[in-house]
């Protein structure tokens, strides 16, 4: 495929993608059907086929996008930030791209047919060996992206571990979806809270700030 075809096959992938999110928020992911998502689209069913053959494919976007997001996010981050302030920026910025979708762009959480696209999640990144898959596989890329924040503040001297930089990142990543599990139906869930709490247990005694090391 040449680069151009590739573009604009990313661009109307993303494009299916966010119409089929604002259907689920606004009519309910169970009433949406991938036909009302065509037509809305305004695209033929063989080419969203193309792109999303199982109305569950959408929801195992949202991870795949959001690690995307969070690539760009981590590497523009500024080394001055501190380890610590770093990994939980990343962490808030994951909960932030993801709540438009869950909760809608006015934040409310109301009895709204947006509430049962939570339920879906929760379900479908289960609901097949492919989709599991594609879960641990982001999982995967998402704990790649702390490991490079957390070599980062190895290279300042700001972090003393006894264990690799990996095995750190896939605990931090198990921290945020115990929480995020936790607070999917709450658009008030303390997640700055419930994260610092973890990553303090997880990084106590290990850190420096950067003005000591």
């Amino acid at each position: 495929m040449s680069a151009r075809k590739y573009v604009c096959s990313s661009k109307t992938k993303q494009r299916i993608f966010k119409v089929a999110t604002d259907l689920f928020l606004s009519q309910g992911y169970e009433a949406t059907t991938l036909s009302d998502i065509a037509k809305a689209a305004d695209i033929s069913t063989s080419t969203l086929y193309r792109h999303y053959p199982l109305k569950g494919d959408f929801l195992v976007e949202i991870g795949k996008q959001s690690v995307e997001r969070l690539k760009e996010f981590a590497a523009a981050l500024d080394d001055s930030r501190g380890l610590y302030d770093s990994i939980l920026a990343i962490m808030l910025e994951d909960i932030e791209g993801t709540r438009p979708i869950f909760f809608g762009a006015d934040g409310q959480d109301a009895d709204r047919p947006a509430n049962d696209i939570r339920l879906a999640y929760s379900y479908e990144i289960y609901a097949s060996k492919e989709h599991l898959d594609i879960e641990l596989a982001t999982r995967s890329e998402l704990a790649s992206i702390y490991a490079s924040v957390i070599e980062r503040g190895k290279e300042r001297g700001e972090i003393d571990l006894e264990f690799d930089s990996y095995t750190c990142a896939q605990i931090i990543v198990a921290i945020f979806f115990s929480e995020f599990d936790k607070g999917i139906y709450r658009n008030d869930y303390p997640y700055e809270l419930r994260f610092r709490e973890k990553l303090d247990v997880l990084f106590e005694g290990r850190l420096r700030s950067i003005e000591e090391a």
